[in-house]
């Protein structure tokens, strides 16, 4: 687990990124107006993984997302190994009207996580084509599944222009990359009076 972040961001990280696990991850960054964003990377168990495998990683989600100040914004994103299906009617708030595909036991777990929290799967908002809505395809089916998140909370869901699968970039993985655009805005440091920036 890792994040790849620009260098002009460096200087705005509030805290250092932690490790929570070596399947969790999380970096803060001061915003403007004196907010804070929680970012967490997330690498779900696969469905080959056991049952209390997967229960005891649900529980340090679930430990980490209670850990996050209310008052951040809470951005969970990642390879989520979990499809969530299109039941937007059963999931209020949590799905919106364009998921992909059948919910599975990973999905299960998923949107309960996400009911409990109050949280939204940006990914299921955004009215786009298939090929911008799924992450992996599957090798023997050849069917394309949505497997990869970017989650946040349902009141900062204002913030996202929108998210979508990326195809074509060369990352060494069977993945698309999955992008956000968000208004958000990191805050600037003020350099103290009668210094000047080097050039």
């Amino acid at each position: 687990m890792g994040f790849a972040i620009k260098t002009n961001l460096i200087d705005k990280l509030a805290d250092l990124p932690k490790a929570v696990s070596d399947r969790l991850i999380t970096l803060r960054i001061q915003l403007d107006k004196n907010q804070r964003a929680t970012v967490i990377s997330v690498y779900a168990p696969t469905m080959k993984h056991s049952d209390e495998f997967k229960s005891r990683f649900y529980e340090e989600l679930d430990s980490l997302i209670k850990s996050v100040p209310r008052q951040d914004k809470l951005i969970l994103l990642g390879d989520l190994n979990a499809r969530v299906g299109t039941d937007f009617q059963t999931w209020k708030g949590v799905l919106g009207r364009n998921g992909v595909g059948k919910c599975n036991s990973n999905g299960q777990l998923l949107l309960e996580t996400c009911m409990e929290h109050d949280l939204v799967i940006t990914n299921t908002l955004f009215r786009l084509s298939h090929h911008n809505r799924t992450s992996w395809m599957h090798p023997r089916s050849k069917h394309w599944h949505l497997l990869d998140y970017i989650i946040t909370r349902k009141k900062d869901s204002q913030d996202f222009r929108i998210t979508k699968a990326m195809s074509g970039a060369d990352c060494w993985t069977d993945h698309r990359l999955i992008m956000s655009k968000l208004h958000l805005h990191a805050c600037t440091k003020r350099r103290p009076q009668g210094q000047r920036t080097a050039k």
